[in-house]
């Protein structure tokens, strides 16, 4: 006499419950993912949704046995399928390669057991086992796939689905190594509990794994939206939240000495009154795209406000600064930006300066704004360099060899004016303002 079911569940309905919902998961993210920027891993996803409920909503279904092989072919083949369209939209969604011999042997296991088993030599025991062979491989995949997230906010969504992935990949083993007769007495249960435990832990797999398809586009898009209240919406830039944002995070605050390059566009609100607002923004755009081409990948590029620009270097001295701004000086000096008929010129003024021990972000971004200060009181399009001098404070250095301030204090800009009066400071050469 067989154990009575504690959990009477009846499997035909259950696999009819799960395909309906699985193709309307598969609905769900194909309307999200044709509003979201990721929309083809979306895609991906929401076939892969609709296949594999299609699967199983053919498998309970009474069919004449003329039907009966068809109906195994279209169950088999559509879960091979399903577990190519899933992976292929964790692929595209975490912007990863995707890896073509796995999906070739994804599709190749189910049609392989359909070949052998079913039409050569019908042996649906192991028919069932290669395509299962298949689905242990996808899992395994995925695992692999959620340990790269493409951004570190996906990260926790990424370790959650892994878990869940761990523990399905289990009871999956479990229910056909019981198929197999590979286990131990001990570890098979009764029939109706076996088919029961895996419907059930199929369901939830399923369900969770939807839930963070869609939990990882919607963080995907929480981080985008911030990601535009750091960015300058008219040159692309880091505004002046994002650059201290980016400043503070490990891979640029590892270094205490940071080289900060400050610049400002000379005469900008002359630009904007002979040319109109729209050549001013054509102005800051070509300006940043300078910055673009004459900075390293590993530097942060920032727009602070208006005209003002900003370079930061986790690792370069003020002489590699001071020779990357005046570069990049004299690449301005030489742009011409047109405005319709008209060309227009523009020049920057720019200030360097090197972090010192125990001095803040703010306090350098200050001393770097010191030495713009002095390039523009010197006779704009000019580089200044404040730097520590051996007595261990700041002074700002020209480039040329002019005469050097002894100390820059943007605190006192009455003795700064006397020095600027009583000496001619030429920091660079001096083409003239646009």
């Amino acid at each position: 006499m067989t154990d009575p079911l504690i959990l009477p569940v009846d499997i035909p309905t259950l696999a009819l419950s799960r395909g309906v919902m699985q193709m309307m998961l598969g609905g769900l993210l194909l309307y999200i993912g044709s509003r979201h920027a990721d929309s083809p891993g979306a895609r991906w996803w929401a076939i892969g949704f609709l296949l594999n409920g299609l699967s199983l909503f053919v498998f309970p279904l009474q069919v004449p046995a003329a039907w009966e092989q068809p109906r195994t072919i279209v169950n088999h083949l559509s879960v091979g399928t399903s577990s190519i369209c899933l992976l292929c939209g964790f692929w595209t969604f975490g912007r990863q390669p995707f890896r073509r011999g796995l999906l070739l042997l994804l599709i190749a296991m189910p049609l392989t057991s359909l070949i052998a088993f079913e039409l050569l030599w019908p042996n649906a025991r192991w028919r069932i086992l290669l395509t299962a062979g298949s689905q242990a491989i996808f899992l395994l995949g995925l695992q692999h796939s959620l340990g790269s997230p493409r951004r570190v906010e996906l990260a926790v969504i990424g370790q959650r689905l892994r878990v869940v992935v761990l523990l399905f990949l289990a009871v999956h083993l479990w229910s056909y190594g019981s198929l197999a007769d590979v286990l131990p007495t001990t570890a098979r249960l009764n029939l109706g509990y076996h088919r029961t435990i895996f419907s059930v832990a199929s369901l939830l797999f399923m369900l969770s794994l939807a839930v963070g398809c869609l939990a990882l586009q919607f963080a995907l898009l929480a981080a985008r939206s911030a990601d535009l209240a750091r960015i300058d919406w008219l040159t692309g830039l880091l505004n002046r939240r994002g650059f201290f944002h980016a400043a503070a995070q490990p891979a640029a605050s590892d270094s205490a000495r940071a080289t900060l390059i400050a610049l400002d566009i000379d005469h900008f609100k002359q630009i904007n009154d002979c040319y109109g607002h729209a050549a001013g923004d054509q102005v800051l755009q070509r300006l940043a795209n300078l910055m673009r081409q004459h900075a390293r990948p590993d530097q942060l590029l920032a727009r602070l406000g208006g005209e003002e620009f900003c370079l930061l270097d986790s690792s370069q001295s003020p002489i590699n600064a001071r020779q990357q701004a005046e570069t990049l000086r004299q690449a301005c000096a030489e742009t011409t930006v047109r405005v319709g008929t008209d060309d227009v010129r523009f020049t920057i003024s720019v200030g360097v300066h090197q972090q010192g021990p125990g001095q803040s972000l703010e306090q350098a971004l200050a001393r770097a704004d010191g030495a713009l200060y002095l390039a523009k009181r010197s006779g704009r399009n000019r580089v200044a360099v404040d730097e520590l001098s051996t007595d261990g404070r700041h002074g700002a250095t020209p480039v040329g060899g002019a005469v050097c301030v002894d100390r820059l204090d943007i605190s006192d800009i009455g003795v700064l004016f006397a020095k600027i009066q009583s000496q001619a400071i030429y920091l660079g050469t001096d083409r003239g303002v646009a």
